[in-house]
C-alpha cells in the first residue's frame, strides 16, 4: 500500500531551485533513506511535506488525503510527523511537560496507553523531572522521538538523527531505529552512511535539487554518478 506519493514537487527561492520535478513514493511499513550533500533539496523536500512550504508545482498525498494547503498540525494530525536537524523540544520544560505537550497537540489524554512503556523503551523515565533544556544532545534527540511516537504516528520523518552524536550514541541510535521500524514506517535523511547501511530498505539521491538515482541501498551506493557527485565527499 502507497503510504506517501510526492508527484513532480518544485521549489524555488528567487533565482535557487531547490527542488525540480522530484517525484517520490513510500509504502507502509518500508523504511526509505534519502542522502544528497547539502543544498541538494532534501531539508526542503520535507519540509514540502509535512506543510512548512508550500511547492510551485507538484502533489503530495498522504495515506490517499492530499496534503497540500494543510497545516503542519492538520498533517500531525493525520499521522505524518518529523524531527529536525535542530533538536526542538521545550528546554524550559521538563521531560514530563515536554510529553505532556505533544499529547495534547495529538489531541490524547495524559493518561494514554503506551506512553510510560514507550518512555522506558527510549530509556528517559529516569529524567522525567529534568528540565529538557539539561539533558545531553542525545537524550533531546530521544526525547524529541518520543515526542512525535506518543501521537502515534503512521510515519516519522527524521532529519538527521544521528547528527552531532559520538560514535558510541551513533550505534545507540541505529539500534533504536532498527527497533523503531517496527512500530512505525521510517522516512531518514542522513549523512552518516552506516545509518542508511543499515537502516534503509530503499534510497533516493537528490543532486541541486533533482532526484538522480532511486533503488536498494547496496545498488544506489555503488552507482558511479552517486559516487562521484556525493559519497566521495561524504562521511561513508
Amino acid at each position: 500500500m502507497t503510504l506517501l506519493n510526492a508527484q513532480r514537487i518544485s521549489m524555488q527561492f528567487g533565482g535557487l531551485i531547490a527542488l525540480r520535478d522530484v517525484d517520490m513514493r513510500q509504502v507502509a511499513g518500508e523504511t526509505l533513506g534519502m542522502i544528497g550533500p547539502n543544498g541538494s533539496g532534501k531539508t526542503t523536500f520535507v519540509n514540502v511535506i509535512t506543510g512548512h512550504l508550500t511547492p510551485q508545482r507538484g502533489e503530495v498525498h498522504f495515506d490517499d488525503i492530499s496534503l497540500l494547503g494543510r497545516k503542519p498540525f492538520q498533517i500531525a494530525a493525520a499521522g505524518l510527523t518529523r524531527t529536525y536537524q535542530a533538536v526542538r523540544v521545550f528546554s524550559e520544560l521538563t521531560v514530563q511537560e515536554n510529553i505532556a505537550t505533544a499529547l495534547v497537540d495529538a489531541a490524547r489524554p495524559l493518561d494514554s496507553d503506551g506512553v510510560a512503556e514507550t518512555t522506558e523503551w527510549l530509556e528517559l523515565r529516569h529524567r522525567l523531572d529534568a528540565r529538557a533544556g539539561s539533558l545531553t544532545l542525545y537524550e533531546q534527540r530521544r526525547l524529541e522521538v518520543l515526542m512525535r511516537l506518543v501521537q502515534r504516528p503512521k510515519l516519522l520523518m527524521l532529519d538527521e538523527p544521528v547528527g552531532g552524536l559520538s560514535s558510541t550514541e551513533v550505534r545507540a541510535t541505529i539500534d533504536l531505529l532498527s527497533e523503531l521500524k517496527a512500530r512505525c514506517t521510517l522516512f531518514v535523511i542522513e549523512h552518516t552512511m552506516k545509518v542508511i547501511r543499515e537502516l534503509a530498505d530503499r534510497v533516493v539521491v537528490l543532486l541541486a535539487g533533482e532526484k538522480i538515482a532511486d533503488g536498494p541501498p547496496a545498488e544506489v551506493l555503488a552507482d558511479q554518478r552517486v559516487v562521484e557527485k556525493y559519497l566521495g565527499s561524504a562521511d561513508a
